[in-house]
């Protein structure tokens, strides 16, 4: 009787291990389809000792006295790719037919060699994908794909395997997983934004999209940003921060799009752009899945807990993810990416770390300024529409450029001769000078190879934007703002005190008023509480009190040990050494603290 399936096909081979119990079948009959169901060649060889047809492998056996044919898999299996990474691992495609729907599909999954060879772990990594055998099974299944491929070694096409976009170990660049590579990331969570790298529409119509921001020098950073990631590596550049805040509605959503569009669909659908509001370990698992590729992260205010962006923009820099106990899976992961991040607070004030202003380039500019609504969402519509065609032209020149003789040192070279021009007025501008020197680069190169048709920034302009101090570089002014804001709500604990009958308050004094020599209302605070305060913060008193004192908002005398502690009265409850501080650090009269 006509079944409409293809016949069963002989397949040489022995196995061992517990098998179910045999099944009455006839001799098979030739034929089954490999090109037409797994994409083989019409000679895939098929010698004797397996039966393979739509409804799974067989071996045969000797039951008895009888040989009989065993079923171990309950679909059609077979190896019909290998590959071997940049680092020189290997693996195999496994395909299988999926016939429990209702039209039957072949399914495909990548797995490493040392999991094809144990049939048991084979099972438990892929199972969950309908791979189609039980664990008893197993000692057969990993037989059956070791003498399948052996057989069949000349006619199983092999291919390079990349983990990973952008830079690989061998010196190539993988800018998408539809560009002829095949690529197999690490995490499941991964497969979604890897496939939002990809091509639509066209080049120049991306081109003529671009050309209107010449006017806009956010969205030209951010663009500029976005070309800069692959260059890290040749420069020697640790990964980064560009930060674009401003209040809501000024287009910085879309600024992060227009980025995105040099590589990946910037959609919200498309998953190429992330958002805050996730945990550290997915993060870095996104953070893996790039080497010279921007990624993106939006919204910092939808954050659940905010000490998460204060850790990524410490780790970041550091080119890989936090050590987990015991070696376990998912230590260290790797990456080299720009890091493009939006939210109308600055990034910078999520976090309280030391120099952490010398690892993130900060813009507070509205993208399209208070008018540029009609450019922001043609901008928009138009990189929605043409994506994914100018960064895989960019790395095509830079990957040309390095294998020129001297090629990489004269990228450096110029590189360096940018960051000089641009090292700015402290040790803090100049710290950042290689991060804006890199995107000033990045720039001049996609604009003179014609992606970018318009003339670069000028060094001027980098420098208004990036290297001149920012209220931000100064950490000692932003530790003060905290004990301000303080001080103007606790202005109670401030001796005497608004008790009319002088009581104590329950958490004890936090200093007291003072006539300065000019008789005007200051602050005396105890050096304990100030602490606490800036503890409470992630400040440390010893790293801000030097810049305090510099900046003339702590009073010292000669006669003190240390100078910067002087005795003040508490009425009746006796002197404590405070910290005077002058009212050019906290002025009572704009505090509004109830005096």
């Amino acid at each position: 009787m006509e079944t409409g399936l293809p016949p069963l096909h002989v397949i040489s081979g022995t196995g061992e291990g517990e098998l179910p119990p045999p099944e009455k079948a006839a001799e098979p009959e030739t034929g089954f389809d490999y090109a037409r169901d797994f994409g083989l060649p019409d000679d895939t060889v098929t010698p004797t000792g397996y039966m393979i047809g739509p409804d799974g492998v067989r071996i045969k056996r000797l039951v008895g006295k009888d040989e009989a044919w065993v079923r171990f898999t309950y679909a059609p299996i077979a190896v019909t790719a290998t590959f071997e990474d940049p680092e020189g691992d290997q693996f195999i495609e496994l395909s299988w037919i999926d016939r429990t729907l209702k039209h039957p599909r072949r399914i495909s999954r990548i797995v490493s060699r040392e999991t094809a060879k144990r049939g048991k772990k084979l099972i438990e990594q892929v199972g969950a994908a309908g791979l189609p055998a039980v664990e008893g099974d197993a000692r057969a299944l990993e037989r059956w794909l070791a003498v399948f491929e052996a057989d069949n070694r000349t006619r199983i096409p092999s291919e390079k395997l990349a983990r990973w976009l952008g830079w690989q170990d061998d010196g190539s660049f993988v800018t998408s997983p539809h560009d002829g590579t095949k690529v197999d990331v690490t995490y499941e969570e991964m497969k979604y934004p890897a496939r939002a790298h990809g091509r639509k529409g066209t080049l120049e119509g991306w081109k003529a999209t671009v050309a209107a921001l010449e006017q806009y020098p956010v969205p030209r950073v951010v663009l500029a940003a976005s070309f800069a990631a692959p260059l890290l590596r040749a420069l020697g550049i640790n990964s980064f921060t560009v930060d674009v805040s401003s209040r809501s509605t000024k287009g910085k959503t879309t600024a992060l799009q227009i980025a995105g569009s040099v590589w990946m669909d910037p959609s919200e659908h498309a998953n190429g752009l992330s958002n805050w509001r996730t945990t550290l370990y997915a993060i870095e698992k996104r953070l893996n899945l790039v080497r010279g590729i921007p990624t993106i992260f939006d919204e910092t205010m939808a954050v659940a807990d905010e000490k998460l962006i204060d850790e990524v923009l410490y780790q970041l820099p550091l080119n890989h993810g936090k050590a987990r106990s015991g070696g376990a899976f998912g230590s260290m992961l790797p990456w080299e990416t720009v890091l493009l991040s939006s939210g109308e607070r600055p990034a910078l004030s999520f976090t309280t770390a030391q120099g952490a202003a010398a690892r993130i380039l900060c813009t507070t500019a509205a993208p399209f300024g208070d008018n540029g609504g009609e450019i922001a969402f043609n901008s928009r519509e138009g990189v929605l529409a043409n994506h994914g065609h100018a960064g895989p032209e960019f790395v095509s020149y830079i990957v040309a450029r390095l294998a020129e003789p001297g090629g990489e040192e004269a990228l450096r070279r110029r590189h360096r001769e940018l960051a000089e021009q641009l090292n700015g007025e402290n040790d803090m501008t100049a710290r950042r000078a290689p991060m804006v020197a890199a995107l000033a680069l990045a720039e001049i190169i996609a604009s003179h190879i014609g992606l970018l048709p318009y003339e670069p920034l000028s060094t001027d302009q980098w420098h208004r934007m990036f290297s001149t101090h920012s209220q931000t570089d100064n950490r000692p002014e932003m530790a003060m703002d905290v004990l301000r804001e303080h001080v103007a709500s606790h202005g109670w604990e401030l001796y005497p005190g608004l008790d009319p009958d002088g009581r104590v308050p329950f958490a004890g004094w936090l200093g007291a008023r003072y006539k300065d020599d000019d008789s005007t209302d200051c602050v005396a605070l105890l050096p304990q509480k100030v602490r606490k305060v800036l503890e409470d913060a992630g400040y440390s008193l010893e790293a801000v009190l030097g810049g305090w004192i510099d900046a003339g908002y702590v009073k010292t005398s000669e006669n003190q040990r240390p100078a910067h502690l002087i005795p003040k009265r508490f009425g009746a409850g006796g002197r404590a050494k405070c910290l005077h501080l002058t009212r050019s650090a906290i002025d009572l009269s704009v505090t509004g603290d109830g005096s």
